[in-house]
C-alpha cells in the first residue's frame, strides 16, 4: 500500500499541468540579479562629516553609492566598477570606526576625492553594504591601516 494520499495520485485536468503551476511570474528576479542594498543602520553619527563634503566630493559620494545600489551584484563587481575595497584594521586612530561593531567585521575604506573616505563593511550572502562613516578629512594614520 502506498503512503501517498489518493487525492494526490488521481489525475485531474485531463493530465495537463495547471497554468498556475507551469508558469512563473515574469516579474520575479533571481536573488543573484538584485544589486547590493545600502544600509546606514551602523552609521556612526559622531564620526559624521558628510555635511563638510564640498560639491565634487558630494557628487562623487552619490555617484559611488548609486553604482553600488544599481550595478554591484557580487564582490567581483566592485573591482569591475573600480570601487575600492581597502581593508582597515582595528589599530591606531581607526579603532574608533569599530566602536559598536562585532569583532568579526571586516571594515573597508573607499577613497572618494583627495582625503574624503567612506568606511563600510559588506555581507556578501545578504548583498548588503553597511556605511559606518563618511569623512571629509583623511586620518593621520602614519600607514596604520594594516
Amino acid at each position: 500500500m502506498s503512503d501517498i494520499p489518493d487525492n494526490v495520485t488521481q489525475v485531474s485536468n485531463k493530465g495537463n499541468i495547471p497554468k498556475t503551476v507551469a508558469e512563473l511570474p515574469q516579474n520575479t528576479e533571481s536573488p543573484e540579479a538584485q544589486p547590493y542594498l545600502i544600509s546606514f543602520s551602523k552609521y556612526n553619527e559622531k564620526l559624521c562629516e558628510i555635511s563638510l563634503l564640498n560639491n565634487n566630493k558630494a557628487k562623487k559620494t552619490i555617484k559611488i553609492l548609486k553604482t553600488i545600489g544599481t550595478k554591484i551584484h557580487s564582490q567581483a563587481d566592485f573591482q569591475r566598477n573600480h570601487i575600492d575595497r581597502i581593508p582597515v584594521f582595528c589599530r591606531g586612530v581607526y579603532k574608533r570606526f569599530f566602536n559598536g561593531l562585532g569583532s568579526d567585521i571586516e571594515l573597508k575604506e573607499l577613497k572618494l576625492q583627495q582625503n574624503a573616505r567612506i568606511f563600510y563593511f559588506d555581507i556578501e550572502p545578504e548583498r548588503t553594504l553597511y556605511i559606518v562613516a563618511i569623512t571629509e578629512n583623511h586620518l593621520e594614520t602614519a600607514q596604520n591601516r594594516r
